[in-house]
């Protein structure tokens, strides 16, 4: 390890902790706290466990969307893989930046019996498609309204970002040639791991596994939209369906650097800035994104507990005579 490391992870601490109290201070000058209370009362249970299932769906299509890209030979069971994402979802979604993609590799190689190589390029191709959708979100969210310069901008560098892994991730995939000769420049071990990569990166050499792959990251964004109209019902707002492309092309945005573990402020921020741009009083839009957050947290970070607290109770029973 560096001498930089320890810095950086100094950093993302005062980050995690100055970050989401900046935001309360604002929201508390901004916002009158008894509003938002009185907002919150008025949430409609049923939509909100409705919203809460919306959530919920994304799970299984994740885990179908990594049985896909998983190598063929020895692809692990789509049971087996919904436990990885279930716990993947609960690391990404309580931790800094990294930690839940470290995670995630970790998971596929120990629970989905990868190898540490087919992992990674399970990870990227995942990170691939998860930024096609949001591009395309962004793309719709274009096409129905008039979008802040702000998220222009935003698309922009995002766009240039995913075409740049494409392009890297389809060299390595398609570029036999161009492999073999980084590998055999590269020490034995890192030239190995490299073709291992390329191998691994075969459902992108296949149109069948490569779409499939992206409907299903397609349909978790749309499971996203329909979880936000739930909520908005749940308040009583009443907005055209565009509004819920906005939210969640907003939401793309912002929370792309998951610096503040779970988006903690971020989240509710940007979900603020959308509805108050859609022209919802700052008070109701506060309570939606508190609300909302809740429900997202609840079908995202709290599920995967359980995958872990059952893998920690069958270590113990092993180890015990």
């Amino acid at each position: 390890m560096t001498g930089a490391s320890p810095r950086i992870r100094i950093a993302a601490h005062v980050a995690a902790v100055v970050v989401p109290g900046a935001l309360l201070i604002v929201a508390v000058r901004r916002f009158d706290l008894a509003m938002v209370m009185v907002s919150l009362g008025t949430a409609r249970p049923a939509w909100l466990a409705l919203a809460v299932a919306c959530y919920v769906s994304i799970l299984p299509l994740w885990a179908l969307e990594w049985c896909v890209l998983a190598p063929r030979d020895g692809r692990p069971m789509f049971v087996r893989m919904l436990g990885v994402i279930a716990m993947t979802s609960s690391v990404l979604n309580t931790t800094p930046m990294l930690v839940g993609e470290a995670a995630a590799v970790i998971f596929l190689v120990s629970r989905a019996g990868l190898s540490r190589a087919a992992a990674l390029s399970v990870l990227a191709m995942d990170q691939l498609v998860l930024g096609i959708a949001k591009v395309s979100v962004l793309v719709l969210a274009t096409w129905l309204l008039v979008l802040p310069l702000w998220m222009e901008r935003g698309m922009r560098a995002l766009s240039a970002l995913v075409a740049l892994l494409l392009v890297a991730l389809l060299v390595i995939a398609w570029g036999e040639r161009t492999v073999i000769r980084a590998a055999s420049a590269l020490p034995l071990r890192a030239g190995h791991a490299l073709r291992a990569v390329a191998d691994a990166l075969a459902p992108l050499r296949s149109p069948w596994r490569g779409g499939s792959s992206l409907g299903l990251a397609l349909l978790k964004k749309l499971a996203e939209m329909l979880a936000i109209l739930c909520v908005q019902r749940a308040f009583g707002v009443v907005l055209p369906y565009s509004s819920a492309v906005l939210v969640l092309a907003a939401l793309n945005l912002a929370t792309l650097l998951p610096v503040v573990p779970g988006n903690v402020g971020v989240y509710e921020a940007a979900t603020v800035l959308a509805y108050s741009y859609l022209g919802v009083e700052a008070d109701r839009a506060l309570g939606i994104a508190l609300l909302q957050h809740a429900c997202y947290f609840a079908a995202l970070a709290l599920p995967g507990y359980g995958w872990l607290a059952r893998g920690t109770r069958s270590r113990s029973a092993a180890a015990s005579p």
